[in-house]
């Protein structure tokens, strides 16, 4: 007793003691406070924003801000209630005793903090200006980082520096007395002053020119240096503001040189077999072939053209002398060997199965000298193996049309059994098949799947049709699972424990394209690429996300990375189409190792670019909850043409290993002239190399490949697999989880282990704790986490709060779905974490379907969404929690804002969450309390409500509202706009409500008053039109009304979008009014009405009954309209269709080499151009466009003038001789009768894309498909010679290659940036950007220029080339080659502007040259000079040699004519980079012929 009760007083003391000393710190640190002045105005730099961005971080810092713009505080004694003055205003003059005041304060010791543009500030006291330092002259813009001039200054130790889009200011009147410059902005103009602190008096001064806008101030490098800028001034320890390291800095290498001396490559003349593409929008279109071929070289010397970064070198691990056949794919094993799929059969001889020539080897480096020494076949009879991944002593291999799971199980590494895992494969495109498997962090196993389109079977079912992007799936063991024993095995035939079972497919995400790479970071963050123009994407949401709110879609994938350009080291480089850039990119494994320089760890990816001879390096970098990427420099690059890299990995020990297809032959398609298509849809050639194949490692010099062991990991040796969830390398950590999972149970021992590595808070040096996330996965693999067991499911709720933003993600990831798990996930404040991923990850955990919706659930949500932001995905997951729970959330968070209106960004949400909640059949008490909730509301929330109640509203669903609801809904109906009310009654005829009956007349009645009345907005005419039929969808009158409404008077626009709203009705009258219609009809108007004829089976029987009645020809149809005839989802409609096609001979002969024949004297003769521009816009204006006018669904034909006209002809008349499967048609007939033809833009589980040939993009749910018929047509018809004569043709062929006076040259396909976006930073809403009002041709002086449509900035569409400054001009080309083929007179140029021209840049400097090169081999070059020829883009500014043209948003562009010395034909016109500091900018260029 006694004892306790001493244990009792020495505790209480103890207590007592630290709560004294806890009081009297947080006293001392409340006096340590710092109180702030902030001055700003009501100017333009808008302070108060600034201000409110400032003042949080401040105060979480200690530092207390107060905002005032009333400049009377400037008063000696008010001034003295604080410790700094911080000005950030544009306020020109100050009362003398108010800057006597400021005088005298900073004199006896106080703090000035004056930002950015005060300097500009109080600019008739010469005094002020002295004392802030300097003042204000003149700015342009850019981004860019200040250069640290006093790196040891107590304001600067710890702070590196960061990188923000700003104004460049530039000073003068600069007071150097007591002045001690931080840092300079350096650029070709030299070094300008840009922080600076000074003395005066006892008192302190700090400026810094930072800030103009929020990019700056939100800026966490910003806020650093602020924050050390008040406490100095105000005799306070800077360093209290914490060390600031930017982590979006990247140190790009010097990269080695190729060896001096004679190169060591002969050449072979082959004759005419190497295609010879040209740069051009026109894909396929190949110049005069060429002959000389490049011989092969040994490993030895072909090692030698490789260049890498300084402190590294290229091994050769394995060459052709060990292996035999070229390596596709490889991979490694828990033992650290590596395993390589090898083929003959690629690309065109895909064989039956059993009968391929191809193999897997097993190659090993079994004295670990860094040689492979050992080389095993492993299994044989493949077909084209295009991945591969070890799984439970095994292997699972893609076998061509066949994912296969190859075992041995008597020891000798060769395959003893083959089981089919996965059929349904398409291999119509051998390069558009499956790729890139990896056992992901999940548990799951990952690939990528090309542009066939694929329906794979597991298990006897078949599952979702996919192409072009991410999937994956899920094994187990299942001993039920059917092998077939390989012929030479000496094993036993039964293999009952060792087969597998495939139980999940999901489809993660589509591209854009045709699709070969993918990564992941050591956090589970997801990258890939794809080949053509988009080497760089990340996947935040999966589609299961969107899948499950319905009615809802995820959209298409898209490039992060700044460019699709590579950087060659040889002008060696073939290409078919994306010339200069990526265009068969495979790859985007990550850097997930130790060996290389920190900042390349878990942040480097490496993509291939087999045609350039290159493995390129993009760095990626966070972006809200996104990433962003740029390519500096290239892991390694080669002048070998045979050099052909197409895997780049980080292996078990550290270093990066490249696979090295080794070929002088790359492209698949298209097929080139004079060449056959192979049966895998790649041209045939003999020049197909089928025998080597290297295998290199980039290894850092010195002794640090012998610092990483690779462990020998075995499933018996369980501390040595935990000790391997730790290892410097990821893929050591993922062997070593892959096999503790496959373990399938766990002793308690083990357990606790691995709980202990979910418990370590140490983290490495960039935030990892890698052997924590592992363990979670780890658990979570082995379904113990959410399973009861307590120990397991609190620690994981701990990690909720660890250190590390991995783990924490990790945690919230695997986390249970009990009530009390996800009540631990919102008090732990991860839906609020600072890194961005984990608090994305945060509220994808919200919205599975298994979280419970509870009134904390529903609370997160709602103070969720006032911090989103515009962010993209994380809109996107509060979209897709907030819908998982809509029947709480929905009406909370439209009560959260009775007096104003919702974030625009939450608005534009909840269309999608009110249209999810009505096709859930809400019952009548979730109606009443959303109607009473939308009563209430601001009404500026209610729209988005209105829109998805009525669009996803069931039709068979009705509900029996109170009459407090029914009440309230008549209210409602009166205080909304005439749109929502036809929402509303829609709705109430849905719900079986009469509420609102008496209203309907009235209400259509005004709706076809708006579409009537010739006074409003083509749109908001459109607009009434398709609220009306919406609400009287059966209604005739309706119908002949709205046709009524069209008169020769109604704009084009109107007619076609009042015509287009007539698609959603299903009055029995529609088809005959729109038959009767045409009579009086233009051809584009009839056009129109026969699209919408198309639109529904009902409509297009009536559409043939016509034709057939002679009421209307087949000679109406457009070619893509009797294309959707031909391909009609209703097979009697085909049939019927196709007979009347034969009948009116609108069939297209099949034979096409033979109608080529027939038609080629076409193009050789002279037609009339002036009648060729009107069979343009007549056949082909609604996919094409040329000179502004037209669609964007097909090339820009501009500029086909410099093609020969039978290459033009070939292309019209035989559209399917080389098909990608991005082009093909599709064919849909929905539940509701309507039926829709295009090109497939996407595809989740629950809804489709497709694009018309108006463009129009239509989202399709799956739900609503009645059928899904796909071509392997291009969406081009065939059959245009039936269209139109052999007159036409000539003078269509005269029109396209016409170059008359002037012959503009196409930008498209050799563009280099979207000038639309920022074109110099990274940044897309700032000045850097180039936007005309709109997109169609433009004339300056008489002369034509035609632009290029960035479409939204999806397209890029003028010509920036290479520069030093800013984020994105680094990456451009140095040289960009125009093709030409025509005699000039004078090169008319649009731009003549550069970022970072004059007057910023020195005048007469070198900006440009316009090299001409010549048919017969000579070349004139043109020098462009800043200052002469180049002015700077973001105002007016004139030079001698160009003239202003333009005046785009405020900034200029200019034009310049150049005249060549000779008229002689031009084979090129070449843009090369000067070496200046400037990035010149082309927007168009025309050729004026003599």
């Amino acid at each position: 007793m006694k004892n306790t009760l001493l244990l009792a007083l020495a505790f209480l003391a103890s207590w007592t003691s630290t709560a004294v000393w806890q009081a009297e710190a947080a006293s001392a640190a409340e006096d340590q406070r710092l109180n702030v002045l902030f001055l700003g105005d009501n100017g333009h730099h808008q302070p108060k924003p600034r201000f409110e961005e400032l003042q949080p971080a401040m105060e979480s810092n200690g530092i207390d801000l107060t905002y005032t713009d009333d400049m009377s505080v400037l008063s000696l004694d008010k001034l003295n209630e604080y410790d700094a003055l911080v000005v950030y205003a544009n306020i020109d003059e100050i009362e003398k005793s108010q800057a006597d005041a400021l005088l005298q304060y900073v004199e006896d010791g106080g703090g000035f903090v004056p930002l950015h543009c005060a300097t500009y500030c109080f600019r008739n006291n010469s005094e002020i200006v002295a004392l802030m330092g300097a003042q204000f002259q003149r700015h342009g813009t850019g981004v860019f980082r200040a250069t640290p001039a006093k790196p040891g200054h107590e304001v600067m130790r710890g702070f590196s520096g960061f990188e923000s889009w700003d104004e460049t200011y530039v000073h003068h009147l600069h007071n150097e007395t007591n002045r001690t410059v931080l840092e300079y902005r350096v650029d070709s103009s030299g070094r300008e002053p840009w922080t600076w602190v000074r003395d005066q008096g006892e008192g302190r001064v700090f400026y810094t020119a930072w800030g103009h806008d929020s990019r700056t101030w939100t800026n966490p490098g910003f806020l650093n240096l602020v924050e050390r800028g008040i406490r100095w001034v105000a005799k306070k320890d800077p360093q209290q503001a914490g060390e600031f390291a930017d982590a979006a800095a990247f140190p790009v290498p010097e990269m080695t040189s190729l060896p001096e001396g004679d190169k060591p490559f002969t050449f072979t003349d082959v004759g005419a077999k190497i295609p010879n593409y040209t740069a051009g929008k026109k894909w396929g279109v190949q110049g005069e072939l060429k002959t000389l071929m490049q011989n092969p070289l040994p490993p030895s010397e072909s090692i030698k053209r490789y260049t890498n970064p300084q402190g590294m070198h290229m091994e050769l691990w394995a060459s052709e002398a060990g292996m035999g056949g070229k390596p596709i794919a490889m991979t490694w094993d828990e033992l650290g060997r590596l395993w390589v799929c090898e083929t003959m059969d690629y690309p065109n001889e895909l064989q039956p199965k059993g009968k391929g020539r191809d193999r897997i080897r097993i190659c090993e480096d079994t004295d670990q000298d860094g040689v492979a020494d050992k080389f095993t076949v492993f299994a044989e009879e493949l077909s084209i193996p295009t991945t591969l991944v070890c799984y439970r002593g095994g292997v699972i291999v893609q076998d061509g049309q066949e994912t296969v799971y190859l075992k041995d199980i008597d020891g000798d590494d060769k395959a003893d059994f083959r089981q089919s895992l996965i059929t349904g494969w398409a291999m119509g495109d051998t390069h558009g098949g499956v790729s890139n498997f990896r056992y992901g962090l999940d548990n799951w196993i990952w690939g990528m799947q090309g542009y066939n389109a694929s329906r794979p079977v597991i298990n006897g079912e078949r599952q979702q049709g996919f192409r072009q992007g991410f999937w994956r799936f899920k094994v187990d063991a299942d001993p039920n699972g059917k092998a077939r024993k390989i012929a030479g095995s000496n094993a036993g035939d039964d293999f009952a424990d060792h087969t597998l079972r495939v139980d999940k497919v999901e489809f993660m995400r589509a591209t854009d394209n045709n699709t070969w790479g993918l990564g992941f970071t050591e956090e589970g963050l997801v990258f890939g690429s794809t080949a053509n123009r988009n080497p760089s994407n990340f996947l935040p949401i999966p589609n299961r996300y969107y899948e499950q709110v319905r009615g809802w879609s995820p959209q298409t994938l898209h490039m992060i990375s700044d460019t699709h350009l590579f950087e060659p080291i040889t002008p060696n480089v073939r290409q078919v189409d994306q010339h200069g850039g990526y265009t068969a990119a495979a790859g985007h494994g990550i850097y997930t190792a130790r060996q290389y320089p920190q900042a390349w760890w878990n942040r480097t990816a490496f993509v291939c670019g087999p045609t350039g001879h290159l493995v390129g390096t993009f760095v990626l970098t966070p972006d809200g909850a996104g990433f962003k990427s740029t390519s500096p420099f290239n892991l390694v690059a080669s002048d070998d043409e045979w050099a052909a890299p197409i895997m780049a990995e980080t292996g078990p020990d550290g270093f990066v290993w490249v696979l090295d297809w080794y070929n002088y032959i790359i492209q698949h398609n298209p097929t080139p002239h004079g060449f056959e298509t192979g049966k895998g849809n790649a041209y045939e050639t003999d020049l197909r190399d089928k025998k080597y194949g290297r295998v290199y490692r980039l290894v850092t010099d010195g002794d640090a490949a012998k610092t990483v062991s690779v462990p020998n990991l075995n499933s018996g040796d369980v501390p040595g697999l935990l000790a391997a969830l730790k290892h410097s390398a990821m893929p050591v950590r993922s062997q070593a989880q892959r096999l503790l999972v496959q373990l399938g149970q766990l002793d308690d021992a083990t357990v606790s282990a691995l709980l202990g590595l979910i418990a370590d808070q140490q983290q490495d040096a960039i935030g990892l704790t890698p052997g924590a996330i592992h363990a979670l996965w780890t658990l979570d693999g082995l379904g113990l986490v959410g399973s009861g067991n307590a120990t397991i499911d609190a620690a994981v709720r701990e990690a909720l709060q660890h250190p590390s933003a991995g783990v924490r993600r990790s945690a919230v990831t695997v986390l249970g779905d009990f009530e009390e798990d996800i009540q631990h996930l919102i008090e732990s404040g991860v839906l609020n974490d600072g890194n961005a991923q984990v608090q994305l990850a945060a509220l994808l955990k919200l919205a599975e379907p298994t979280t419970p919706t509870t009134d904390g659930v529903v609370s997160a949500l709602v103070q969720t969404a006032k911090g989103l932001g515009n962010d993209r995905w994380m809109l996107d997951a509060w979209t897709s929690a907030t819908a998982m729970h809509s029947s709480g959330a929905l009406p909370a968070v439209l009560a959260s804002a009775p007096e104003r209106d919702l974030p625009r960004s939450i608005r534009g949400r909840l269309n999608v969450i009110s249209e999810h909640f009505a096709r859930s059949q809400p019952d009548a008490d979730a109606m009443q309390r959303l109607i009473s909730a939308v009563a209430e509301t601001a009404q500026g929330n209610a729209s988005g409500v209105m829109e998805g109640l009525a669009k996803g509203w069931p039709k068979d669903h009705n509900v029996e509202l109170p009459e407090a609801a029914e009440t309230q809904l008549v209210a409602l109906f009166d205080q909304v706009s005439v749109d929502q009310q036809s929402q509303l009654v829609r709705l109430s005829e849905n719900w079986g409500t009469d509420a609102l009956t008496e209203k309907v007349a009235e209400l259509a009645e005004q709706l076809l008053g708006l579409v009537q009345d010739d006074s409003l907005s083509d749109q908001d005419r459109i607009s009434s039109a398709r609220q009306l039929v919406a609400m009287q969808p059966t209604d005739d009158d309706v119908v002949y009304d709205l046709l009524e409404s069209i008169g020769p008077q109604t704009s084009p626009a109107a007619t076609t979008g009042i015509l287009d709203a007539l698609k959603s009705s299903r009055s029995e009258e529609l088809g005959g009014a729109l038959v009767e219609q045409t009579a009086a009809s233009t051809p584009s108007v009839r056009g129109a009405i026969i699209r919408v004829l198309l639109s529904r089976p009902n409509t297009t029987l009536e559409l043939i009954n016509s034709i057939e009645a002679g009421e209307l020809r087949m000679s109406d149809l457009s070619l893509d309209q009797r294309q959707a005839l031909n391909n009609h989802p209703d097979k009697s409609i085909k049939e019927r269709a196709q007979k009347l096609l034969k009948s009116s001979g609108g069939v297209p002969t099949a034979n096409r080499v033979a109608l080529l024949h027939e038609w080629l004297p076409v193009a050789h003769a002279e037609g009339n151009a002036t009648l060729g521009a009107q069979v343009f816009k007549k056949h082909c204006a609604n996919c094409h466009r040329h000179s502004g006018e037209g669609a964007d669904v097909g090339p820009d034909l501009t500029g086909m003038a410099v093609h020969p006209k039978e290459e033009l002809l070939t292309h019209i008349l035989d559209p399917n001789q080389s098909v990608e499967g991005n082009f093909r048609t599709f064919a849909v007939l929905t539940t509701e009768g309507q039926v829709f033809t295009g090109m497939l833009g996407g595809e989740s589980r629950t809804s489709i894309e497709l694009i018309d040939a108006q463009a129009k993009r239509h989202t399709i749910l799956r739900e609503e498909i009645e059928q899904l018929n796909a071509s392997s047509q291009s969406l081009m018809p065939e059959g245009f010679e039936s269209q139109i004569k052999k007159e036409e043709m000539t003078n269509l062929l005269e029109f396209l290659t016409s170059r008359g006076k002037y012959t503009p040259l196409s930008f498209s396909g050799i563009a280099t940036a979207v000038s639309t976006k920022g074109m110099f930073s990274d940044v897309d809403n700032g000045p850097d950007r180039i936007i005309f009002s709109d997109w169609g041709p433009k004339e300056h002086n008489g002369v034509p220029f035609s632009l290029v449509d960035p479409q939204d900035g999806r397209v890029p569409n003028v010509i920036l080339l290479h520069g030093p400054q800013g984020s994105k001009p680094s990456s451009m080309p140095k040289q960009v080659p125009i093709v030409c083929n025509a005699n000039a007179s004078a090169i008319h140029i649009l731009g003549a502007v550069s970022g970072w021209g004059f007057p910023f840049g020195a005048e007469g400097e070198h900006t440009a040259t316009v090299r001409l090169k010549y048919a017969d081999g000579e070349v004139e070059d043109h020098k462009l000079l800043n200052g002469v020829h180049f002015a700077d883009y973001i105002r007016r500014v004139d030079v001698p040699e160009s003239e202003f043209a333009f005046d785009v948003r405020g900034q200029q562009v200019r034009y310049l004519k150049l005249t060549p010395k000779r008229q002689e034909p031009l084979e090129t016109i070449e843009l090369i980079k000067g070496d200046d500091s400037s990035s010149p900018i082309f927007v168009a260029i025309t050729v004026e012929s003599p």
